[in-house]
């Protein structure tokens, strides 16, 4: 895998992310004080303007109630 790929995976990853947070109906300030991020961070990370680690992306799919397992297989389908 290159980089590029690696970058789109990373940006599938944070949109699925996004979705099943409105889905599930869990605010950013939610995830903000679950992971210890500001709601600042969390609303950069869901805007593409900061990339996440994957600590972080573990800790947000735990918030959301989603298995980032699942996410990453899903953003790498599409």
């Amino acid at each position: 895998m290159n980089r590029e790929d690696a970058e789109k995976i990373s940006q599938k990853v944070v949109e699925i992310l996004e979705q099943k947070r409105i889905a599930n109906k869990v605010t950013k300030l939610k995830i903000a004080q679950d992971t210890g991020l500001s709601r600042t961070a969390v609303t950069l990370i869901v805007n593409k303007q900061n990339s996440p680690t994957l600590r972080t992306l573990l800790m947000m799919a735990s918030s959301i109630g989603v298995d980032l397992k699942e996410i990453i297989a899903e953003a790498e389908k599409k």
